[in-house]
């Protein structure tokens, strides 16, 4: 008799040891889970606060609006450019922005003026010039410039160079 209440008693142990066990691994599976989504929403709100909270800049600390407004893409322009070495290409895709709805259809009423104006200044320019820093952007307010003079009912607030390569 004694040795039957010994058996139950050690089938006891075992069952009640291995229930012991899978219970702890559900609880380890559960903690585990549990930290991969805290950790997953903190970095969530960490990336969002982030972005919020940064400028957006040109990387030389000027920071612009998240805008550009309107766009207009004037077009792809290739041309000789003013050297007297030898002969020196400008190949460069233009988009023209702007805050005003109106001034989309002027430029396009104006489209051949403007790319006249645009082929004019970029033959003037010489790859000495361009060559150096902040050139590009001097182009671009220079074509700015070039280009609101024609323009009415509004003016073009940034010229931007999808393309752009001298050789």
């Amino acid at each position: 008799m004694a040795d039957t209440n010994n058996e139950v008693q050690n089938s006891e142990d075992k069952s009640s040891s291995g229930s012991g066990t899978i219970k702890l691994i559900i609880a380890g599976v559960a903690i585990l889970i549990l930290c991969a989504g805290l950790s997953f929403g903190v970095a969530m709100y960490a990336a969002n606060s982030f972005s919020n909270s940064t400028p957006k800049g040109d990387g030389y600390g000027t920071v612009k609006s998240e805008t550009i407004g309107t766009t207009y893409d004037a077009g792809e322009f290739i041309t000789n450019l003013d050297s007297s070495e030898s002969s020196r290409y400008i190949k460069v895709k233009i988009v023209l922005a702007f805050q005003e709805p109106t001034v989309k259809e002027e430029i396009s009423a104006k489209l051949p003026q403007i790319q006249h104006t645009i082929n004019s200044t970029l033959r003037q320019q010489n790859s000495e010039t361009l060559s150096q820093p902040k050139a590009m952007e001097k182009l671009a307010d220079l074509l700015k410039k070039n280009i609101n003079a024609y323009l009415i009912k509004g003016n073009v607030n940034s010229v931007y160079f999808t393309s752009f390569v001298v050789q």
